[in-house]
């Protein structure tokens, strides 16, 4: 038997490990809950652009030199350059050090460059210079939320909102921060109070509707969703989000006409790409679900389900090197999870890799052994002895 051909007999019986474990499950529950939580953290305004910037009285020397600074840190902008911006926005603060948008477009180019805790500082020294400016706020809330320090820009949203409490962003970004926390009650305080501030804000709407839906609160779901897309009928997220609860009540009908809709407003929502792959592989349209699949994991290469649906499908179809590939990156994602290893290894033996094929074998034996999981267990034995490597 050659090696394709055994690997179509494997991957199509008994072997083929489906189904990632229960902590995969919980890893894509927390992927979602994260991604909608991150939607409505707002850092609008970050860059400070250099033909705004004008400090205190300078000689016209200094001035002239300023100029020139911020016109070289736009070039290097423009080019991506970041590092170099900086340097040049660095020599600028030694010409006018009051200058606060100075200070706010480094914290920018910090942010750029992913060092989100020195862009907080930055924008802490901004905010030192012009206390009233509300972007300079957003963006250290911004650089705080992504260095993980949520109890801080969660308060910075609050002094926010202190000095302008219809500013919808700010009621957005506490309750995706205390979303982040597991604070639930806080999050749905927040976006609860843009709404009686804001009433046709579709987004609060939205957001109450999400916060509901990844709690498994169907029924409260429900209404603020459907206001929302009242509000505004191009929200694609909207349809997609009624479609997961038109899924739940067995309106499979409903979900895939909201998700058709999703995806003739944003073709690239992998929510809505996910969810349309599986009622078409529910229904045994494979060729319609592969598609799905593939458009799901192009828009959003981080949506593990869809990554591990995907892998399966082409394991199945022979597609060996695609199928490494996205095991591959899932066994990054999930390092303990034996389905994912197991699998990578059928992928890797079909790609003639024979050697690396065992050595994911017996890394989801381990795993399985861990796990106190004969089956997986028995399964991963009787492969590799099938491979002829011995145990």
């Amino acid at each position: 038997m050659t090696r394709q051909s055994k690997i179509a007999a494997l991957t199509g019986g008994w072997l083929l490990a489906l189904t990632l474990t229960a902590q995969a499950a919980q890893q894509i529950g927390i992927d979602a809950l994260s991604v909608n939580a991150d939607d409505f953290v707002s850092a609008p305004n970050l860059l400070a652009q250099s033909s705004e910037l004008t400090g205190s009285e300078l000689s016209a020397a200094d001035q002239e030199r300023l100029d020139e600074l911020l016109r070289q840190a736009q070039e290097s902008i423009d080019e991506q350059d970041f590092a170099t911006a900086i340097s040049f926005y660095r020599q600028a603060i030694e010409i006018d050090e009051d200058n606060a948008k100075l200070y706010s477009g480094i914290g920018y180019l910090q942010v750029q460059q992913g060092d989100y805790q020195l862009a907080a500082e930055y924008y802490r020294q901004a905010i030192d210079r012009d206390s009233r400016n509300l972007p300079f706020r957003y963006g250290l809330a911004h650089s705080l939320f992504e260095a993980e320090r949520y109890d801080e820009a969660a308060d910075v949203y609050r002094e926010i909102l202190r000095m302008a409490p219809r500013e919808a962003n700010a009621h957005l970004g506490l309750g995706g921060i205390l979303l982040r926390m597991d604070d639930f009650e806080g999050a749905r305080s927040a976006y609860q109070a843009l709404v009686r501030v804001s009433p046709d804000n579709a987004q609060a709407h939205e957001a109450i509707g999400m916060l509901y839906l990844s709690q498994g609160d169907y029924n409260e779901a429900l209404r603020p969703l459907q206001r929302a897309l009242q509000l505004d009928p191009n929200r694609g997220s909207v349809h997609t989000s009624l479609a997961e609860i038109w899924l739940e009540q067995g309106n499979q009908s409903r979900a895939e006409e909201a998700l058709r809709q999703s995806i003739r407003i944003n073709p690239r929502d992998a929510r809505a790409q996910f969810q349309l792959a599986r009622i078409f592989e529910a229904r045994g349209d494979m060729d319609r679900a592969f598609i799905h699949y593939e458009e799901a994991v192009d828009a959003d290469s981080g949506l593990v389900s869809a990554q591990a649906a995907l892998g399966e499908m082409l394991l199945e179809r022979q597609q060996y090197i695609r199928a490494v590939i996205a095991y591959r990156y899932l066994t990054q994602r999930l390092p303990e999870d034996a389905g994912a290893q197991y699998n990578l290894g059928l992928a890797l033996w079909g790609q003639g890799q024979q050697d690396s094929a065992a050595q994911a074998i017996r890394r989801a034996l381990r795993l399985y052994e861990n796990q106190d999981n004969e089956d997986g267990m028995n399964r991963a034995t009787a492969l590799l002895e099938s491979w002829g490597f011995e145990e």
